[in-house]
């Protein structure tokens, strides 16, 4: 892949575990739930969960932790929920090494669905990570876009001011980082360490797709 000058990163489940975000949501938002309206768990699990089916992952408050703590009257638990998951925010060890051998002058960016309140959390957890992105870019909290459809792709384009064929991007998703960017124009590398997909098993492989000079 020649013309690469930016290299777009997916965060839960590509960078880090989704360890953290699947707590967050499965365990404490319902364990909350229960204390502040004195439920057993598996039914405050049962509300919960059938709340987030009625929104769906098409709809954007799907994705604001701050709208499902409002709904749910646990406002005042939200910092709270926020530092207990960020405990659990791991970073996979071929991330680690990639950050370590990817060229200094290769631009890299992050392009999430995740809010902004768990970005601070893996940023606050790895603070290299940061300083490691040149752009940051949340589809949900900069965009209010539900997901990461063609159009965020788009968007990051126009925010950079680049063609599609200067930029990589890759995530761990099937239709949001491979079909999506795709269809915006984007190359797309989908990384699937379990194999469950057709792509690469760790974020090392990328540097070798990319003819960085």
């Amino acid at each position: 892949m020649v013309g690469i000058k930016y290299i777009s990163l997916d965060m839960d489940g590509t960078i880090v575990s989704r360890k953290y975000v699947d707590y967050f949501w499965l365990e404490l938002v319902p364990r909350l739930y229960a204390e502040r309206h004195s439920l057993d768990i598996e039914t405050a699990k049962r509300v919960v969960f059938q709340s987030y089916d009625e929104v769906g992952q098409g709809d954007l408050r799907w994705y604001l932790p701050r709208y499902w703590f409002q709904r749910f009257g646990l406002m005042d638990e939200l910092e709270y929920a926020l530092s207990e998951a960020g405990k659990l925010v791991e970073i996979y060890e071929d991330a680690l090494e990639f950050f370590e051998n990817v060229p200094n002058h290769v631009k890299l960016v992050l392009s999430t669905s995740a809010a902004r309140d768990f970005i601070g959390l893996v940023f606050s957890r790895f603070p290299f990570l940061e300083k490691r992105f040149v752009r940051v870019f949340s589809s949900s909290s900069d965009f209010s876009l539900p997901g990461k459809p063609p159009e965020f792709f788009k968007a990051i384009l126009r925010e950079l001011g680049i063609g599609p064929h200067e930029i990589l991007h890759v995530g761990d998703d099937p239709e949001s980082d491979y079909k999506n960017p795709s269809l915006a124009g984007l190359r797309a590398v989908l990384v699937s360490r379990d194999g469950k997909y057709d792509g690469i098993k760790s974020l090392n492989d990328v540097l070798h797709m990319i003819d960085f000079y």
